[in-house]
């Protein structure tokens, strides 16, 4: 197999991660259509874009160098973000073991890095599998009546596809890697991802009633966890593959931090389980899951745009974080405080780049 397929198949695996596999029910739930059709759209047509915005490897190669440091925390906070949902779907459903079996994929894919695009490829036929074998399922639609606070969730997806793709070490890999990066973004999102896509828009509302309505129907949802332990585990050997290689940390430092991680997360979701925040009735453990979002809505994409100033980059950071976290934590009716960060940050770009000129 070419290295151009192989990699489409590397990409559609290692994005197809507990945003991508969970996120969609939370914005299904709060916004409606529209919010999960600008997931898909931006989300999709972010991850291509970065495959035709480097002109040659020369130029991917040279970012790469220059944002090293940012990269390295991406991957960091990515593999915290799948150890946490992984904890908080097996406490769920009554199976704390489940991260541990997940990490055991992950280190078996680790150990045999030299193939692991020829893992992909398995993974993938494995998630088309599972999602052939829950089409017979007892499967209850998920609502996605719009409502009428979705326009303030548009520019927060916008932004954040579109600016979170070029600091994952996995695409990186790719572009390096493939015989033709533009052939592979293009298959590997346009195709290989969006099918996946279609599996999590399918189960959405059975594992909703798990997350949401606490109702486990078991014999029904195993498809979809067996789907989302393969893409997670994947997705935490992929971004721990290029850490070690690119000696980001020590392999044994790495391993460390990810079984402590692991073991402080089942033991804090198994205390919080079933806890709400008053201000909103949500569950604790969804205003957590949220939390990581606001790195990939705002952080990184905030860096990009003004981490040549480090010092507006703070304290806008410091500005929009409230709005943004109102916002995205809490939801509902507060959506309206994306839209103002949202505001805050356009103003303080445009600015800056008119005061360059």
């Amino acid at each position: 197999m070419s290295t151009t397929l192989q990699y489409a198949f590397y990409l559609a695996c290692s994005w197809l991660w507990c945003l991508g596999g969970f996120f969609p029910l939370i914005l299904g739930r709060d916004y409606g259509w529209p919010a999960l059709a600008a997931f898909t759209i931006f989300n999709v047509g972010g991850a291509i874009a970065m495959g035709f915005y480097f002109k040659q490897r020369a130029q991917q190669q040279v970012f790469e160098s220059t944002h090293k440091v940012a990269i390295g925390v991406f991957s960091y906070v990515t593999i915290a973000y799948q150890l946490f949902f992984v904890a908080w779907l097996g406490v769920t459903i009554g199976q704390p073991l489940l991260l541990a079996i997940v990490l055991s994929i992950a280190f078996v894919i680790y150990l045999s890095k030299c193939v692991i695009t020829y893992w992909a490829l398995g993974i993938y036929l494995l998630s088309i599998g599972l999602f052939i074998g829950f089409l017979g399922s007892d499967w209850q639609p998920v609502d996605v009546s719009a409502k009428g606070y979705w326009p303030h969730a548009l520019l927060p997806l916008a932004i954040g596809f579109i600016f979170s793709p070029y600091l994952d070490i996995t695409f990186h890999r790719a572009y390096r890697d493939s015989g033709n990066p533009k052939i592979s973004f293009a298959v590997g999102f346009g195709v290989l991802f969006l099918s996946l896509l279609g599996f999590v828009f399918y189960y959405a509302g059975n594992l909703g009633d798990i997350f949401f309505n606490q109702e486990v129907p078991a014999a029904i949802i195993y498809p979809v966890i067996g789907f989302l332990a393969l893409q997670i585990a994947f997705t935490i050997a992929a971004h721990s593959s290029e850490l070690s290689t690119q000696k980001y940390l020590k392999p044994s430092l790495l391993a460390s931090a990810i079984a402590a991680f692991s073991v402080i997360m089942v033991g804090l979701l198994s205390v919080v389980k079933d806890t709400t925040i008053p201000w909103g009735n949500l569950p604790l453990e969804e205003i957590l899951y949220k939390s990581f979002l606001f790195f990939y809505s705002l952080v990184f994409p905030l860096y990009l745009l003004l981490g040549k100033s480090k010092p507006t980059f703070l304290w806008v950071l410091g500005i929009c974080t409230p709005a943004y976290s109102l916002g995205f934590l809490i939801g509902g009716e507060h959506s309206y405080s994306l839209t103002i960060g949202v505001a805050i940050m356009v103003v303080v770009v445009v600015f800056k780049r008119q005061v360059r000129t």
